[in-house]
């Protein structure tokens, strides 16, 4: 009897290390875990990482008078809002973002999820779309980069107090064969990047 009593004893102890050992990562994860030992407080871990937040506006990179990118809006975790008119082959519009990690915690993707433009047929692998006559990509650095966003790719804790940044480039091109007097609508249109822990 005294033998059962001890093992349920243990049992309830390693169980309360395991729960508890399971809200301090959940909480370390969501916000700023503060650690106090012996009167001295440190903060030990931050969760901080994504997009830079704002709007930027798209860049043209043809000559063709016709294309017309208007702008993109980011939040932490979504590239949304563009509105851009793609009417001939080779029109293309380019949006510059950055990802920041200003945490003391390294990410990893572990999911992109692309919401294709409404009323399209589009095919999705990775960060790249294509919809009809025009292609999506997601490149790291700059739109003629090869490298490109993709589940699994890290992004590094903060050094000191600088956050980790990374440079993103959304492009959008008429890759097609033949021009088309059809305005490309990007109604719905947007990507989001979900990070784990690295």
């Amino acid at each position: 009897m005294i033998r059962r009593k001890k093992l349920v004893l243990s049992f309830m102890i390693v169980a309360f290390v395991m729960l508890l050992s399971i809200s301090i990562a959940y909480a370390a994860l969501g916000t700023t875990l503060t650690v106090t030992v012996n009167k001295v407080t440190q903060n030990a871990m931050t969760w901080d990482i994504g997009f830079q937040t704002g709007t930027v506006s798209g860049v043209a990179t043809t000559t063709n008078s016709l294309a017309s990118c208007g702008s993109a809006t980011a939040t932490t975790d979504t590239i949304s809002g563009i509105t851009t008119t793609l009417a001939d082959v080779g029109d293309k519009c380019a949006y510059t973002f950055t990802i920041k990690n200003n945490g003391t915690i390294g990410g990893k993707i572990s999911a992109i999820d692309i919401t294709k433009p409404t009323n399209t047929t589009c095919t999705t692998s990775g960060s790249t779309m294509v919809c009809g006559d025009i292609t999506y990509k997601l490149h790291y650095d700059n739109e003629a980069s090869s490298s490109l966003v993709a589940i699994g790719d890290t992004i590094a804790a903060k050094s000191g107090s600088a956050p980790t940044v990374k440079t993103v480039v959304l492009t959008i091109e008429h890759t097609g064969t033949t021009a088309s007097t059809t305005d490309y609508d990007q109604l719905d249109f947007s990507y989001k990047i979900t990070y784990g822990q690295n």
